[in-house]
């Protein structure tokens, strides 16, 4: 099958579904980051990746609410300069999952879902307690981009907090598929 788009008049749903469907699986950003009046918020975003190492950047696109308003995520990010990536292994499934809802600003995720958190060493939004890795990230650019828009996000990591047997197996950790699929990491091929 094809699809093609040679113009403005393209299929927004069909298009929105094959990126989700085809570019898998996607690392999740299970962000976390603190409003300026302290309010805790972590969101999982799964258009994410690394940039480069030299210096250590990542960036994360994260959409609009609706009415065109920019999600907690993004507002914080740019009120502060701060936030953390924490990466989700099926543990923590549920709960990433569940923070992805709609909650109001001054409503903490954190509080609502009993997640445990622990202080950051460079930045001030901390890290959910028990993550195998955490990436502690200043924002080195936002971009709007896109036609909805959306915020490009480009973080440089300050800090790595992780397990060193990720340094061997990714095993256990979630990626995100399309629809709401998704999937744990349980079979690495290792080529010499």
């Amino acid at each position: 099958m094809e699809f093609l788009i040679p113009d403005q008049t393209e299929d927004k749903k069909l298009i929105a579904q094959l990126m989700f469907n085809l570019i898998v699986p996607r690392p999740i950003a299970w962000i976390s980051t603190v409003s300026s009046e302290g309010v805790v918020n972590i969101a999982p975003f799964s258009f994410y990746n690394g940039i480069t190492s030299k210096p250590p950047l990542i960036m994360v696109s994260v959409g609009r609410r609706r009415d065109g308003s920019r999600k907690d995520t993004s507002r914080n990010i740019l009120q502060t300069g701060e936030f953390v990536v924490n990466l989700v292994t099926e543990e923590f499934l549920k709960p990433m999952v569940e923070s992805g809802k709609d909650f109001p600003p001054e409503e903490s995720e954190v509080d609502v879902l009993n997640l445990q958190t622990e202080p950051s060493k460079l930045v001030k939004p901390p890290r959910v307690k028990g993550v195998k890795a955490a990436l502690e990230c200043k924002l080195y650019r936002l971009i709007e981009i896109g036609d909805t828009p959306m915020d490009l996000i480009i973080g440089r990591v300050v800090a790595f907090h992780y397990d060193p047997k990720l340094l061997e197996t990714s095993k256990g950790m979630v990626g995100r598929l399309g629809g709401k699929r998704y999937t744990v990491v349980d079979n690495e091929i290792e080529l010499l």
